[in-house]
């Protein structure tokens, strides 16, 4: 497997289409960012971008240890442990009059809480904050030795028009974002979801529409 960032243009997004677990109490935000993952300062140090420091960032999942009262990355070893793992849909902050949007939007330590949501499947959610398998030739059929995220996204909206069934999990080094291509073996957390339709956020940049579905097993 090998992991590449879809092309945000900024930050991820995230518009929840249908979800419950905002009146359901399914939610965590009594939590903080995991300072041992994410970065302290924006722009982030030359030490935090050394160091694989990332930001917050909607549309991201990522595992609660509500022992250590923290939000962190999931890993394979947090998600054979049990952690669970709700994704990211905190308001957004406007830090500069001159960028406003929702692009411009990620979260650093020692500001505010994430506000996380537990999906069950049924739920479908709109976000770009993705990554893809570059191994996937099936899905990804398009010659694209730049990894070009425009590329990438016709591939996926050619498949799904054609009605076929493209998955995307949370694997380990995907930073909490639903990689679309990946096996279902590389699954974490028990989150599953299926590529509904190639679509756009209200900025008009590009992003994907997942439904979170029972596991696959065919």
């Amino acid at each position: 497997m090998a992991i590449k960032f879809f092309d945000c243009h900024g930050f991820g997004q995230i518009e929840p289409n249908q979800v419950w677990f905002t009146r359901a109490g399914m939610i965590e935000a009594q939590c903080a960012l995991d300072p041992e993952k994410f970065a302290s300062h924006f722009p982030m140090t030359d030490t935090e971008a050394t160091t694989g420091k990332i930001y917050g960032e909607n549309g991201s999942f990522y595992m609660v240890d509500k022992v250590k009262k923290i939000v962190t990355i999931p890993t394979k070893a947090l998600s054979d442990k049990g952690y669970p793992m709700g994704i990211n849909y905190s308001t957004e902050k406007i830090y500069n009059q001159f960028t406003p949007g929702r692009r411009n939007f990620c979260m650093i330590c020692n500001e505010f809480y994430p506000r996380l949501g537990y999906v069950e499947p049924g739920m479908r959610i709109t976000t770009n904050s993705v990554a893809w398998d570059t191994t996937n030739t099936t899905l990804f059929k398009t010659a694209n030795t730049n990894f070009d995220s425009d590329i990438m996204y016709n591939d996926v909206k050619a498949a799904v028009d054609k009605g076929e069934a493209v998955y995307a999990y949370v694997v380990e080094g995907s930073h909490g974002k639903l990689t679309i291509g990946a096996g279902i073996a590389n699954a974490l957390g028990h989150v599953y979801a299926q590529v509904v339709k190639a679509y756009t956020n209200a900025d008009g940049t590009k992003s994907f529409m997942f439904q979170f579905i029972n596991e696959p097993t065919a």
